[in-house]
């Protein structure tokens, strides 16, 4: 039987300097364009990364960088990768997949002028409260995607702002189409089509026709992972990431004991 592992990867696999433990060796695992290291993996993350990166295994990440931000991870990966949140999906050549790419190219036309207009209206209410705030119109394989905002000069509370003010108002008269995505200092509009749950549900489903019985594994940080994770057979969500504290949450909510 074969194994398919999908894993996230910012904060999943390694993360910036900030958030990693104090007095522990750091090994770098990714890096900005123009070569400073911009992410480390601890100890124990090289250790799940070695756990499952062999000739048995499909290590697949499973990702919301873009093609260029998936290049500068200094992991080795050789089979299929999901990128840009779910919309596309290399094969193991590190080419698109067409059929895939075409799906993906059909909801871009048909939620680019929702996206555009969100960002006018979001860059006005920028620029009228003087937030300290970059918006972007994520971009790939020339196909428009996604809005992400991030706070600049670590002004969280501009980010929280947004989307209280924006965002949050906006999906909610287009709940449907579109989803609010926040995880630290990532705060994204995207169409719901868009989702790596569809993207890991359509390989599963080809590996499952080419090999047969398949046993998948869905590791992932942050809420918003939780239904790619639902749909493999097992999951596995880091101490202390978004989807760990909310699970603790729910559990204390309802009562139920935490051992």
């Amino acid at each position: 039987m074969r194994i398919a592992v999908f894993i996230d990867l910012d904060d999943t696999l390694f993360q910036s300097q900030r958030k990693c433990p104090v007095n522990e060796q750091l090994h770098p695992a990714a890096i900005h364009i123009d070569g400073r290291i911009q992410a480390w993996m601890t100890a124990k993350q090289r250790m799940l990364w070695h756990c499952f990166n062999n000739e048995q295994t499909l290590l697949i990440p499973t990702t919301a960088r873009d093609l260029t931000a998936l290049r500068c991870v200094l992991l080795p990966f050789h089979h299929y990768q999901i990128i840009d949140f779910g919309a596309v999906v290399l094969n193991e050549n590190g080419q698109p997949d067409e059929n895939w790419l075409a799906r993906t190219h059909s909801i871009a036309q048909a939620t680019e002028a929702d996206l555009r207009q969100l960002i006018t209206l979001a860059q006005q209410w920028i620029t009228a409260n003087n937030l300290s705030l970059r918006l972007r119109y994520i971009q790939d394989f020339d196909i428009p995607l996604f809005v992400v905002a991030k706070h600049v000069e670590e002004q969280m509370q501009h980010l929280d702002l947004l989307e209280q003010a924006i965002f949050i108002p906006w999906v909610a008269e287009r709940s449907n189409t579109y989803q609010v995505h926040r995880n630290d200092n990532n705060l994204a509009v995207l169409p719901r089509a868009l989702d790596k749950v569809h993207a890991v549900r359509y390989l599963i489903e080809q590996f499952t026709r080419d090999w047969g019985e398949l046993l998948t594994i869905g590791i992932g940080d942050s809420c918003s992972d939780g239904a790619f994770m639902a749909a493999c057979d097992y999951a596995m969500l880091p101490r202390e990431s978004q989807i760990f504290t909310a699970w603790i949450n729910e559990l204390r909510q309802t009562d139920k004991p935490i051992d």
